[in-house]
């Protein structure tokens, strides 16, 4: 209970946050138990295994749960480590996935931003001409939260102490104030009249396409947080303050935002009628395939249009895989170790019980067995302790990596099979490997040497 207690401190003092650390312990100990149950559950069925037609086999497996047996052992050092390598190949395919800009032929890989009204149709043909399409044209508009429901803005802001970063806000607060941040930053927006791929609509109506209400405010879809943090609904007025002009709009919808794509995402879009009279800058994405193309389409915009900036979106997936290879290094690392500890626990098991194995290997002799029939009941177990416990692994990696997925990350979540595969592959072969060579000596004794030393 010491060591539990120990190890769960210092979980806590490591994430420095008490609710996320016992949280960690939590699911810690549930991963440990959930192991646990299935090396119980293996004694209970490999005890009552039968195979007819292959009486080695039914040894195999009756010996995972013959007296003095370590199964449980075995199975939670290797399940852990196998647990832990998968749940952060999960974590980290599922993080990744959205952003990759390589894998898809759809998806844009150059971005050029701060092009100025006049240029972007100039652009545009010289991207074409290049031999490339342009996947995408999006206005934004810079502007300010100006007043809501007829409070100004300033008027709304709370003091720096109740706008603490560092602090969740609760449903309660969000409804009774506004955030400062929301209220303090500046916007950029855009105008359009149609959803894009990376929204979907979830409250109101869409304006599609219809004008505004004369002399009156226009409409305005907002993102879901963003309405929540402004402490707005359905049917609110906000004016925006756009260079110096004031827009009055009503909130007539709300929209979720998958963040994570490339793409351009605004937490206020506009009708087309209500700002495409007001100053903006256009961003253009194109599809590039080739690192020479890339850069070759970079120099021409370059060229042509010395204020307009470029990002190769494949050099920021690059940066962001290299950043979370160096986090999960160390983490591997530790999966590694758990895994070898693993197996060093099996070959403890090997060496507890090796008199027992020489006996029941000379027994088996004894009543006929060949080598290779000893052989195969040692198959037999370590395989199916190697392979249960990378099955049980993976599926609680999965189980975790679904819930980090959904409620932490907030991505989609798709299991990636056939690395998951190679590494249960990998680690029921080692563990094949480590206890056949560790049980070697039961092969060497004869029937006659155990009955002198009896």
């Amino acid at each position: 209970m010491l060591l539990l207690a120990s190890a769960g401190a210092l979980v806590v003092l490591q994430v420095r946050a008490l609710q996320v650390g016992l949280g960690l312990v939590a699911g810690i100990g549930g991963t440990l138990a959930a192991l646990w149950l299935v090396a119980w559950a293996i004694t209970l069925l490999t005890a009552a295994a039968r195979h007819r037609r292959c009486v080695p086999r039914a040894a195999g497996d009756r010996q995972s749960a013959s007296p003095g047996n370590q199964t449980r052992v075995v199975v939670l050092a290797l399940g852990f480590g196998v647990f832990l390598i998968a749940t952060l190949y999960l974590v980290q395919h599922n993080l990744l996935r959205p952003l990759r800009v390589e894998g898809r032929a759809t998806r844009a890989n150059l971005v050029f931003f701060d092009v100025q009204a006049a240029q972007q149709a100039r652009l545009a043909a010289l991207i074409q001409q290049a031999g490339f399409p342009v996947l995408e044209r999006t206005p934004i508009v810079p502007m300010r939260v100006a007043a809501i429901n007829g409070r100004s803005a300033a008027s709304m802001l709370p003091t720096r102490s109740s706008d603490s970063q560092d602090e969740p806000r609760s449903e309660a607060d969000r409804d009774s104030q506004p955030a400062g941040w929301a209220l303090r930053r500046e916007y950029r927006s855009t105008f359009r009249d149609t959803l894009v791929g990376s929204e979907t609509l979830v409250r109101g109506a869409w304006w599609n396409g219809a004008a505004a209400v004369p002399n009156g405010p226009a409409p305005v879809s907002l993102e879901q947080d963003i309405a929540s943090d402004l402490g707005v609904g359905i049917g609110d007025r906000i004016i925006w303050d756009v260079q110096g002009v004031q827009i009055p709009t009503q909130v007539t919808s709300l929209r979720t935002v998958d963040w994570a794509r490339f793409e351009p995402n605004f937490f206020a879009v506009f009708p087309t009628q209500a700002l495409s009279g007001a100053p903006h800058t256009w961003v253009l994405l194109a599809r590039v395939p080739g690192t020479q193309q890339r850069a070759e389409v970079q120099r021409l915009a370059v060229e042509g249009f010395p204020n307009v900036s470029a990002v190769d979106l494949t050099l920021v997936q690059q940066t962001l895989d290299q950043v979370l290879d160096r986090i999960t290094t160390v983490v591997r690392f530790l999966a590694g170790f758990s895994i070898a500890t693993g197996f060093v626990v099996l070959l403890g098991a090997v060496a507890t019980s090796r008199l027992q194995r020489i006996r029941d290997s000379v027994l088996l002799r004894t009543l006929g067995a060949t080598r290779r029939q000893i052989g195969t009941v040692l198959f037999t177990e370590y395989l199916l302790l190697g392979v249960l416990a990378s099955l049980a692994g993976i599926g609680l990696a999965i189980s975790a990596g679904w819930g980090l997925a959904r409620w932490l990350l907030k991505v989609g979540f798709a299991v990636p099979v056939l690395p998951l595969v190679v590494l249960a592959a990998g680690v029921s072969t080692l563990a094949v490997l480590v206890g056949i060579v560790a049980s070697r000596e039961t092969f060497r004794h004869t029937p006659l040497e155990m009955l002198r030393e009896e």
